[in-house]
């Protein structure tokens, strides 16, 4: 804890620093930290009379005040990469698949279908015919 005499010291000049910030307060935009105009003032004070002092009476992040009295550059957000071009190697049309379907009956009845581009599942009412021709 300051002396009296200290405590009124400091008061009296971090009176306008005061001031600014508390302005500052009122027209800043919400998540926006303070401007470094404020903070390098702080750090000198800070350095002088002490952080709690210092951060007691402007009301400030107390860890951002010791980082700076301490040297500390303050965090700073990752830069963004710009976004670049990127080229995909071109797909191929996909390939039509062909099927060949071949029955043969006890009887010796052949039947042979080549299917191309289209679905098994399409081909069962015809292979039920075949084996059941009385349908």
């Amino acid at each position: 804890m300051l002396p009296k005499d200290k405590r009124e010291e400091l008061v009296a000049k971090i009176e306008p620093l005061r001031q600014q910030v508390e302005a500052w307060r009122k027209t800043r935009r919400p998540n926006e930290r303070m401007p470094e105009s404020f903070w390098e003032p702080a750090t000198q004070l800070a350095k002088e009379y002490g952080l709690a002092p210092v951060q007691g009476i402007l009301r400030i992040d107390y860890r951002g005040l010791q980082r700076r009295v301490s040297g500390v550059k303050p965090p700073t957000a990752p830069k963004k990469p710009m976004a670049s071009f990127v080229e995909l190697a071109a797909l191929s049309a996909p390939r039509r698949c062909e099927h060949t379907v071949e029955l043969e009956d006890a009887g010796g009845r052949r039947m042979s279908v080549k299917l191309s581009g289209g679905s098994l599942s399409e081909l069962a009412p015809l292979i039920q015919a075949f084996w059941k021709p009385g349908l």
